[in-house]
């Protein structure tokens, strides 16, 4: 027979696990993209993208909660930590997550809908094609709000700029 205190502590420990059990999931997910990127990019041991682990902690709510948009997310910054880019900006999964939830409250107007498409085309192709009646209809809001989406782009890549997000040697 549990004595109360006994039921409290399972109790405890249940919502301890429960809260943590995200965390762990990123974790996992983190060094799975690890592990992928030193392949994609033919690395060995212990260098550049295998002590990139910090950099691809997730910024964004969605980010902790979206395997892909995280998964996303990671890979890109592993990519420009193997090509030598500047990992600081945002990446595609961040300015898609802002966009998402940008877009509850209230429509995205037309360019930054053609933007949050072109991001999503750009990070999930299979998704896009597969969800999008023909690839022209995103040939067509480029034409028009092509270089507006340009701009809220490179306004979400400085406002969502992650400084802490540098290699370290």
């Amino acid at each position: 027979m549990s004595t109360a205190s006994e039921q409290t502590v399972d109790d405890l420990w249940r919502n301890l696990e429960l809260m943590l059990a995200p965390t762990f999931a990123v974790r996992e997910w983190a060094e799975e993209e690890i592990q992928a990127a030193q392949q994609r990019h033919q690395e060995s041991g212990q260098g550049p993208i295998w002590r990139a682990f910090p950099l691809v902690k997730p910024t964004h709510g969605r980010l902790h909660t979206s395997e892909r948009l995280y998964r996303a997310h990671a890979a890109q910054v592993l990519d420009r930590v193997a090509e030598g880019q500047n990992t600081q900006p945002a990446t595609a999964a961040e300015m898609i997550c802002v966009l998402m939830e940008s877009s509850l409250p209230a429509p995205l107007n037309s360019a930054a809908a053609h933007l949050y498409m072109r991001l999503f085309a750009q990070r999930f192709p299979e998704d896009f094609h597969r969800l999008i009646a023909s690839p022209t209809d995103l040939d067509a809001y480029e034409r028009v709000h092509g270089s507006e989406a340009d701009a809220y782009e490179s306004d979400l890549q400085r406002k969502l700029t992650q400084t802490w997000r540098t290699p370290t040697a």
